[in-house]
């Protein structure tokens, strides 16, 4: 009886020790940079390097443009800037969808390119939380999906 006692108290107090280790919620300081580079956001070698290789180097600038805590308006603006167009996705009520979406299409050599952000805050309070840079490219012979035509 004792040692069920014992070991009752040290499963509460386990649990106890573990909730009080808990972060809090509330938003932290920036992570990443707090001020935009004044340069221009590279979009990749996209006429010459495969769609993999432009999409991961796009991806790695976003990523290290835009830092964790700047504020929406900051980084749409500077979207807008250089030549995106961004807008709140329509959303469906499924999944995590991001709260701006910003889009740059270029037509070169017969094959549309497609850059998009994805802006994505927490708890609705416009700061950026996180951030995902995709690229595509569809070219005229394409056939469904990219394959052959």
């Amino acid at each position: 009886m004792k040692s069920a006692r014992a070991i009752a108290l040290s499963i509460a107090a386990a649990a106890l020790s573990a909730c009080a280790t808990l972060p809090s919620s509330a938003p932290g300081a920036p992570t990443g940079s707090s001020t935009i580079p004044s340069t221009p956001l590279d979009l990749g070698d996209w006429r010459r390097a495969s769609v993999s290789a432009t999409l991961q180097h796009f991806q790695s600038q976003v990523s290290a443009r835009y830092g964790v805590g700047l504020t929406f308006a900051a980084v749409t603006a500077d979207l807008r800037n250089q030549g995106f167009t961004c807008a709140p996705p329509r959303t469906d009520g499924r999944g995590d969808p991001p709260s701006q979406v910003c889009r740059q299409t270029q037509t070169a050599s017969g094959c549309t390119h497609t850059w998009q952000v994805l802006l994505f805050d927490e708890n609705s309070n416009a700061r950026l939380a996180r951030t995902r840079g995709l690229y595509d490219r569809s070219c005229a012979n394409d056939g469904l999906l990219g394959g052959p035509g």
